[in-house]
């Protein structure tokens, strides 16, 4: 009886060799993940030193149509995260949501276990946001942790597992695998946590923030990167997550302080900002239309409220700043 797709680790299968066109943020699909341990549809794992790059493709900004959780035990570089640069090296764990814009520069090759997964494996949804949902970490701030001592070596044994585990085609596989993204999440939850704790010396570590407990914030937060940039009205998320106009409001602003035009304009903003600065060879207009905005007027009038500057003023100090052309 087979249980499920699956194909077997073999060192000489294909890497992924996507296409990248200078001035532009490089999309890499889920689907074209073909080595390692995997299972189609729902994941995939493998050694990140055998993950050929022969296009230098990481080096460019890009992001994932999935889930992505790395765990590097050697190497050295910096990661560019939207608009910062985050230094590495060693016992570092590293994690991307869909959509999630970074680059990797290398100085010393890493070596560890890459792991990725589609949001249907984890079963979320914005009716259901479970796990992914709870761990806010995943979408804001800085998408690395460095670890030492007990704590990297820990998490060095849960990618192991999870490497030969997923490399099982066994009944209750995908429950383990399951299982396991559950701890290793959670785990860099409590590692997250207890440094922003210690950074603000004003909340114990351990304690659940308002957003963790809200389930509506999580929902309309799932919900938001679901369908983001296409669905961008407040109206039809009050349709899709079945709620008046005013509980939503409410309760976000009660959690973070914000509407949800707030947070929606606040994600536009961001998606405008990383389109700017990382895909120069996308016009002002075209970025407009990408955002769903009907006039590329509409776009400055909007992009101008918020950062006091046109896009092709901020674009031009920005690139300029970080020795773009």
């Amino acid at each position: 009886m087979v249980f499920g797709a699956f194909v077997a680790d073999y060192k000489n299968m294909p890497a992924p060799d996507f296409q990248a066109t200078p001035g532009t943020v490089v999309q890499f699909p889920f689907a074209g993940y073909q080595q390692g341990h995997r299972r189609p549809g729902a994941f995939h794992v493998f050694r990140y030193e055998e993950s050929s790059d022969p296009r230098q493709v990481r080096a460019q900004p890009h992001r994932h149509d999935f889930y992505q959780l790395l765990w590097l035990d050697k190497g050295r570089g910096h990661l560019v995260n939207d608009f910062s640069e985050i230094p590495f090296e060693g016992n570092t764990f590293a994690f991307f949501s869909p959509g999630r814009l970074h680059a990797w520069h290398h100085q010393a090759e890493p070596t560890g276990i890459m792991f990725g997964f589609t949001q249907d494996f984890i079963y979320t949804n914005a009716d259901e946001p479970g796990l992914l949902g709870r761990l806010d970490y995943l979408y804001d701030g800085v998408p690395l942790l460095s670890l030492s001592g007990r704590s990297a070596k820990e998490m060095s044994q849960w990618f192991a597992l999870l490497y030969e585990e997923a490399g099982h085609n066994l009944p209750g596989r995908d429950d383990i695998v399951r299982a396991l993204i559950t701890i290793i999440l959670t785990r860099g939850r409590q590692h997250h946590d207890s440094n922003r704790a210690a950074k603000a010396c004003s909340t114990p570590a351990g304690t659940v923030d308002q957003a963790t407990g809200s389930l509506l914030v999580q929902r309309f937060r799932v919900a938001l990167e679901q369908h983001f940039p296409r669905v961008l009205k407040v109206s039809d998320y009050v349709l899709l997550l079945r709620v008046s106009r005013t509980s939503l409001n409410q309760e976000l602003q009660a959690v973070l302080g914000q509407t949800a035009s707030d947070i929606i304009h606040n994600r536009l903003l961001l998606e405008a900002k990383r389109l700017l600065v990382h895909s120069s060879a996308q016009s002002i207009a075209e970025i407009a239309y990408h955002l769903q905005f009907r006039d590329p007027s509409y776009f400055g009038r909007f992009f101008r409220k918020r950062t006091g500057m046109s896009p092709g003023a901020y674009r031009e100090k920005e690139c300029a700043g970080n020795g773009r052309s």
